[in-house]
């Protein structure tokens, strides 16, 4: 009965922000003074004007530009080896680096996560260990100011597998410390400096920092995710609340839609549970402990690592109604979509088609970066190749070949007014 409820409870949501969020962004995203903001401008013209970017793009740069693509944005390895040495992981990304920005794509670089500083033995929430986060931070900026045009500290900070274990204010101060180092030479170097949202409180805990940012980026992936927005006008919404909370030009740092994936039967889903010697999810979760050892090795790994001391019951929870639930079972479930886009790679391409122009309607977003270039032979989450999760989001296909989403970033891009 609490399900049925629930359902319907999400259903009756569901259908009243079908109404109010149109009229939210009609009335929250209109700024018609943006282009006047001095935050504006000035950010606008570190980038060199509006950022058209992609996440981990393939060295194919011709293909690249053809889709007026000029940037890329990548996650900068660990900068020490195990003897405390600059690492071979980092000189070669640096190379790699290089060669995009002397083709002609700039790179939008993402420092470590806070786990990458506690694998090397170093606890950020230390006074030594924050000392050490600055020393790398400003090393960064001084090593890349030739390559790199734009900084994000860190990466979505409040979702457990990147934050874990910090707590979410601990993550606001491994993200500040950086800022304060890093503004300074990068008002020198004329690099864009700011951080990504994946968590609604983060922004209001880091106004205290915000004297440092050049951009706040957000990463949205509304109808993928969860089974409550559907209407394609919340980017525009969210995007007009951040920059009246903060005052801050706004870059879509991430921002998609799967290419494919859809629900799994009843039947189906009691496959996959025979799959491991199972009925039902009453008897994987009576039997919990070896339950969980026959999962995908990726994500039996990441499940025991972030969450140790689970029950059996809050262990089902994630993994089959959860985080973990679409991944488990390859699937979207129910009301994982938007309004008029299905998961396909027409529907995939006509979300790019239709949004990309409202975002660059908004004078205060100065960038977008799409997730991502490539479509990938398995899920980084659960290690599945028929996972749709974390497949299909790629404008090329896993052989390098465009697919229809690729053709619409391009007419997309090529009709814009920025």
């Amino acid at each position: 009965m609490n399900e049925k409820l629930l359902a319907l409870g999400k259903k009756l949501l569901a259908a009243l922000l079908s109404v109010l969020i149109p009229l939210l962004a009609f009335f929250v995203s209109a700024d018609p003074f943006a282009k006047y903001e001095s935050d504006v401008k000035a950010s606008t013209e570190k980038a060199g004007g509006f950022i058209k970017g992609v996440c981990h793009a393939d060295p194919d740069y011709e293909l690249i530009k053809e889709a007026g693509i000029a940037w890329t944005r990548k996650d900068i390895p660990f900068l020490y080896d195990r003897e405390g040495n600059i690492s071979q992981n980092y000189l070669e990304w640096k190379a790699e680096m290089k060669e995009y920005a002397d083709n002609g794509i700039k790179i939008f670089a993402i420092t470590p996560y806070p786990y990458k500083f506690l694998e090397y033995g170093v606890d950020p929430r230390t006074p030594e260990g924050k000392a050490k986060v600055q020393e790398t931070a400003k090393y960064y900026v001084e090593d890349l100011k030739d390559i790199v045009g734009a900084f994000q500290v860190t990466n979505e900070m409040g979702i457990d597998r990147f934050t874990k274990p910090l707590t979410i204010d601990e993550a606001v101060d491994y993200i500040g410390c950086q800022l304060e180092v890093m503004d300074p030479l990068c008002e020198e170097y004329d690099i864009l400096l700011g951080y990504n949202i994946a968590n609604p409180i983060l922004p209001f805990k880091m106004l205290k920092y915000n004297d440092y940012l050049d951009y706040i980026g957000l990463d949205l992936y509304l109808g993928c995710f969860e089974d409550i927005l559907h209407e394609i006008e919340t980017f525009e919404a969210l995007a007009g609340l951040v920059h009246h909370i903060s005052g801050k030009p706004i870059i879509y740092c991430e921002f998609g839609y799967m290419g494919y994936g859809e629900p799994k039967t009843t039947e189906e889903k009691v496959a996959v549970l025979q799959k491991y010697g199972y009925n039902s999810e009453e008897e994987a979760t009576a039997d919990m402990d070896n339950f969980i050892q026959k999962l995908p090795e990726d994500m039996k790994e990441e499940i025991l690592e972030l969450y140790p001391d689970y029950t059996a019951e809050q262990y089902a929870e994630i993994i089959f109604r959860g985080e973990y639930m679409n991944h488990f079972y390859t699937s979207l479930p129910e009301g994982y979509y938007l309004d008029g886009y299905t998961h396909t790679p027409e529907g995939q391409a006509k979300f790019y088609e239709d949004l990309i122009p409202r975002l660059l309607s908004k004078d205060y977003i100065i960038g977008t970066i799409i997730y991502c270039w490539g479509d990938s032979d398995s899920c980084y989450v659960c290690g599945q190749s028929d996972c749709p999760v974390e497949t299909g989001w790629g404008l090329v296909d896993g052989q390098g070949k465009p697919k229809p989403s690729y053709y619409a970033v391009q007419e997309a891009f090529a009709n814009a007014g920025k």
